[in-house]
């Protein structure tokens, strides 16, 4: 039986209407950052230099953005729809760009080292990346792949229905990632940023890996207890959801990391997005606010107490822990911290340093890495523990640290190596031009299989990947090596915490997108 109604999807009209203007639209940033990088190059100042340059970038991963939006054929950009591969753009406009600017100030510490000519090298590397990037998202040969993600999303949605199975289900999603969190911190005395850091380069057992991926099912569990409320509006669910959601945000203060703020806030508003098929922007203007006003604040004064003079334990942070968001309350709630926190995030987010300075220092003073090593080391770091006892610890940014930055070996902290950057460390521009638009195609297969437009299951990958490829803080290697778990993760909390189907699917999107009567075929009038 033939369904009465169908969805008036938003690519009907986008690919006469919307087309042009985002093809002209995109055209034309493209072309104004190419004058704005002739600027940039022919300056003789270095400040005015890195900054029309930083523009230049930031410009025209914008304008890479709107034509990549055309390859969607929805009309849009894909951001209401979550695409990992539109919010890698994003990112590169914030983090590659437009913090940038932050050169212009006076560098300390490990940046210190870094010449402003490496910068600009760094910049036009980011751009060429994220351009094959784009390429590969947009028209990399992937149609196998593509196939074979269209059965996964069709098998899910022929299983499992849109509806959170029980009450219990977001509980025991954030118990069971709850009892990972703490087992971690009992087997390495970390807890995040605090505690023991030194055992997270100096040791490992068998299951850190599985326990540090199932603690996942915290902001999983927020994320099933935010569908549950949306679908059903029951009282009990909307408290559920308030009670987790704060408990989530807690434990991330008390591990002293900002991300799991982030990670939390998207568990929300993931699903309300596809439940509602429009960005909340109220809310994201509400978090991004919280964020600046208050964790930022706190997470810095957790920080400086957690590994100040004596670096306390991790049951002695979590007791101070209190006294400290006292204080920023009492303190730090004014508007001019706003300013302050935004300048620290731009710092903090800033990611063009990594790929500074590796091109500055390679291979004049460091070689080449081999470049086997990276279809090698993904492989090897897929590889359990607990098969292969001697693996060696996987930190490339305690090692990058040591290398490119000379810090000392009990100094640790961990660079943020972009895969842009890991990549010309392997060989220069080959493997970054072919690695960065394998990127692009691997995003696309990903997309394809959340398909968060028309699958609430996909919300749940989307959250857990978000954070790993879009904000791209680790290498290659880390990269590729952590999405087979992931994805198994998801799998497994789909099947625990979605409702069987009884009856057939008819696949139709999620948003609440007005309908339109279909017309009969011409063969039946």
């Amino acid at each position: 039986m033939s369904n009465e109604y169908a969805p008036l999807s938003a690519g009907t009209t986008a690919r006469g209407v919307a087309t042009s203007p985002l093809l002209a639209a995109g055209l034309l940033l493209v072309a104004a950052a190419v004058g704005l990088g002739a600027i940039g190059l022919s300056s003789a100042q270095p400040g005015p230099a890195i900054v029309w340059s930083s523009v230049a970038l930031a410009v025209y991963c914008t304008g890479l953005l709107l034509l990549t939006g055309l390859s969607l054929g929805t009309g849009g950009l894909g951001l209401a729809a979550w695409r990992i591969g539109s919010w890698s753009l994003v990112w590169c406009v914030l983090a590659f760009g437009l913090a940038t600017i932050t050169w212009i100030a006076p560098q300390t510490g490990a940046a210190a080292e870094i010449v402003p000519a490496s910068v600009m090298r760094a910049l036009w590397l980011t751009a060429v990346a994220f351009t094959l990037l784009a390429a590969g998202y947009c028209a990399g040969p992937r149609a196998m792949a593509v196939r074979q993600a269209g059965r996964v999303t069709a098998t899910l949605r022929r299983r499992f229905t849109d509806d959170i199975r029980s009450p219990a289900v977001p509980w025991l999603l954030f118990t069971i990632g709850l009892a990972c969190q703490a087992a971690t911190q009992a087997t390495t005395g970390r807890f995040g940023y605090v505690g023991n850091v030194a055992s997270s380069v100096s040791s490992a057992s068998a299951y850190d890996q599985y326990l540090a991926l199932a603690g996942e099912c915290v902001p999983l569990a927020v994320a099933a207890a935010a569908v549950r409320a949306y679908r059903t509006g029951e009282r009990g669910a909307w408290l559920t959801l308030g009670v987790l959601f704060t408990a989530a945000i807690i434990l991330g203060a008390v591990g002293g990391t900002k991300q799991s703020f982030v990670v939390a806030i998207l568990a929300v508003i993931i699903p309300r997005t596809v439940s509602r098929g429009r960005l909340p922007w109220g809310g994201v203007l509400a978090a991004v606010l919280s964020f600046l006003l208050l964790v930022i604040p706190f997470n810095l004064a957790y920080r400086a107490s957690a590994r100040g003079a004596v670096t306390l334990s991790t049951a002695g942070a979590v007791a101070a822990a209190p006294s400290i968001l006292r204080q920023v309350v009492a303190t730090d709630l004014r508007p001019s911290v706003l300013g302050q926190s935004a300048s620290f995030l731009a710092q903090r987010i800033r990611s063009i340093d990594s790929p500074a300075i590796i091109m500055q220092r390679t291979p004049g003073q460091i070689p080449y890495s081999s470049p086997g090593q990276l279809a090698e080391a993904p492989v090897l770091d897929v590889i359990p523990r607990i098969v292969w006892p001697g693996k060696p610890i996987l930190a490339v940014g305690y090692q990058v640290s040591q290398e490119y930055f000379e810090l000392p070996s009990n100094l640790y902290t961990s660079s943020d190596v972009t895969p842009e950057a890991d990549l010309y460390r392997h060989g220069g521009w080959i493997p970054v031009i072919a690695g960065t638009f394998l990127l692009g195609c691997l995003f696309r297969v990903l997309d394809d299989v959340a398909d968060v437009s028309r699958n609430l299951h996909g919300s749940f990958l989307v959250i857990l990947l978000f954070p790993q490829i879009v904000q791209a803080g680790s290498d290659w290697s880390t990269l590729l090596a952590g999405m087979p778990g992931i994805i198994l993760l998801w799998l497994v909390v789909v099947a625990f915490s979605f409702g069987r189907q009884t009856a057939p699917v008819i696949s139709i999107p999620l948003a609440n997108r007005p309908l339109r009567k279909a017309r009969p075929h011409a063969s039946t009038r």
